[in-house]
């Protein structure tokens, strides 16, 4: 979490704390690059006129600013609050928000699961590569419990660190998994199936439904949504769009909760 001996950048939007108010600006430190202080003049508050710059920062307050100039050398660091919008300061304490997190949750998975720093990178973290964060992983663990065989990880940490992970992390979507089983003997019946999974995928975005080929007849309809109710609801709505174009065109179709047996 903290680069002791680094600078931020220019350009950087960085989290610091405000120490000090006096006339002229602010003294703040920096909290992600080891409390080095930075200087917000009091031209670099606002595009308004500052009559209290205490209107904009106090003491002990929690700010995102932008990087003007870095001079290691002299330790300054030149900040302004001014040029920073809604969007990137949302930004950046979400970035900041999911750094915590998967501290906390490493820190629990260290503990719990007994592993050196290096079988966390290896075991854990290198599992989780592909994801914007190794915390986006554990949210998309926990909307998606099956996640946690498809992602490699070995058989004896699975049941332990998905106790941890659906325990501690709140995701911001759950998954719900149905079948379809679509059979048709007309002549066109390959054009008819294809086209009746078209209706099942475009009954929602792309993130939100995934088609897939399981093995003929059957086909899985994966829903992401923020809550089970609404997946479920999707999940429904898009397999009924394909089962009736099925039977509108001489075929037939059937939604299933899980794979019928004598296709396992």
């Amino acid at each position: 979490m903290t680069k002791k001996d680094a600078y931020p950048e220019k350009g950087e939007f960085i989290l610091v704390t405000v120490k000090e108010v006096f006339k002229q600006g602010a003294f703040v430190t920096v909290d992600e690059y080891g409390d080095k202080k930075g200087m917000l003049h009091i031209s670099e508050i606002s595009l308004k006129w500052v009559r209290n710059i205490r209107d904009y920062v106090k003491e002990g307050q929690k700010v995102v600013l932008k990087v003007l100039n870095v001079n290691p050398e002299r330790g300054h660091i030149d900040l302004s609050l001014r040029r920073v919008n809604d969007a990137q300061r949302k930004e950046k304490l979400y970035e900041v928000k999911q750094k915590q997190r998967t501290k906390r949750i490493m820190e629990l998975l260290t503990k719990e699961l007994k592993l050196s720093k290096k079988d966390m990178e290896d075991e854990i973290l290198s599992k989780l590569k592909d994801y914007t964060s190794p915390y986006d992983g554990f949210e998309a663990i926990s909307g998606e419990n099956e996640l946690i065989e498809k992602l490699g990880f070995k058989k004896e940490l699975r049941v332990k660190l998905l106790d941890i992970i659906t325990k501690n992390v709140k995701t911001p979507f759950v998954v719900v998994t149905g079948f379809v089983e679509l059979r048709s003997h007309a002549p066109d019946g390959v054009d008819v199936i294809r086209d009746s999974l078209t209706k099942i995928q475009k009954s929602g975005s792309k993130e939100e439904i995934d088609v897939s080929y399981v093995s003929a007849p059957i086909y899985r309809v994966k829903v992401k949504a923020e809550d089970y109710k609404s997946a479920e609801k999707l999940l429904h709505k898009s397999t009924n769009r394909g089962i009736e174009h099925m039977e509108k065109n001489q075929g037939r179709g059937e939604f299933h909760k899980e794979i019928p047996e004598k296709q396992k």
